[in-house]
């Protein structure tokens, strides 16, 4: 497991970055709030520009003190981002909410963009302590999914019933509609089956994994060729499952069930641990993957 890099106690900077850097942000959220009750397109451009230059040196402000903190700082610290991002989708959500009924483009063209933005990439997951946030990160993740496609569904319905179209396609429009939110309901019902399926296979994978690596460690020496490949055979089929996104089948969009570089790390860690059976790395692959299992456990279900 990699923990965060910490500064000697003699090294911890100053308590004033971390106030200046609350204030620098309380004063982005002030201008967010603004430029959304606001109408006009300059006040909303100027306030962009300032608070993404609030945001710049807050971050060149703040970074020496959060260096210098505890791993259990680095873990609440570095999902800041990520709650930020929901923060700032909701507002978008609630502001294209306060366009209905009025202008209903406007609202359904909000909506989508949280879809493309979701689906673009906009979210950046923490790579740290992959493995304790795994179990958060296998639920979040299918919510977070079902919200874009749902705000994106939603939208694409006000877009449609605004369109031009003469009264006697009324019906053709309505059954459009209805089909697209009957889509959404059985796609959203896949991404949470999906996510059940792959802690299942993940959590089967990694009990196998274990216990390759066990029966390596405690097998006659005459059979030592057949349980590293029996373990090898194993680790290939856990790799191929550790590679898939969590709620989507598109490696080019999703998350990660854990990052490249973990994943990586573990996979030179169990290499290891079937070179030379029976020592450290051995007992470092086993907790991972342990650790890995435990993050599943709440999700198994074997008829998904």
């Amino acid at each position: 497991m990699r923990t965060e890099p910490v500064s000697p106690c003699g090294a911890r900077p100053a308590p004033w970055r971390l106030w200046a850097g609350a204030t620098s942000t309380g004063a982005v959220v002030v201008l967010t709030a603004v430029a959304l009750g606001s109408t006009s397109p300059a006040l909303f451009r100027c306030s962009a520009i300032l608070s993404a230059l609030l945001l710049l040196g807050s971050y060149w402000v703040v970074k020496p003190w959060f260096v210098a903190r505890s791993e259990t700082w680095h873990r609440v610290i570095t999902f800041v981002p990520m709650t930020g991002y929901v923060v700032a989708l909701g507002l978008v959500a609630i502001a294209a909410v306060r366009f209905l009924p009025d202008q209903p483009v406007v609202a359904g063209l909000a909506l989508v963009m949280i879809w493309v933005f979701h689906v673009g990439g906009g979210r950046r997951e923490p790579t740290s302590f992959a493995y304790e946030r795994l179990r958060g990160r296998l639920t979040w993740t299918a919510a977070l999914q079902v919200a874009a496609m749902c705000c994106g569904t939603v939208g694409l319905v006000f877009l449609i019933r605004d369109l031009p179209i003469p009264g006697r396609y009324a019906p053709a429009v309505f059954a459009t509609c209805l089909s697209v939110v009957v889509g959404l309901v059985v796609a959203s019902s896949k991404v949470f089956a999906r996510v059940r399926k792959l802690a299942t296979e993940l959590d089967d994978r990694a009990q196998k994994m274990e216990r390759c690596l066990d029966r390596l460690s405690r097998g006659a020496v005459a059979d030592r060729i057949q349980l590293r490949n029996a373990a090898e055979d194993a680790w290939d089929a856990l790799n191929r499952t550790l590679r898939n996104k969590v709620e989507t089948g598109f490696h080019q969009y999703g998350t990660f069930v854990i990052p490249s570089e973990t994943r990586k790390e573990l996979g030179a860690l169990v290499t290891e641990a079937i070179t030379n059976t029976g020592g450290p790395p051995h007992r470092d692959a086993m907790a991972q993957l342990n650790m890995l299992r435990t993050a599943c456990r709440a999700k198994i279900d074997t008829v998904a």
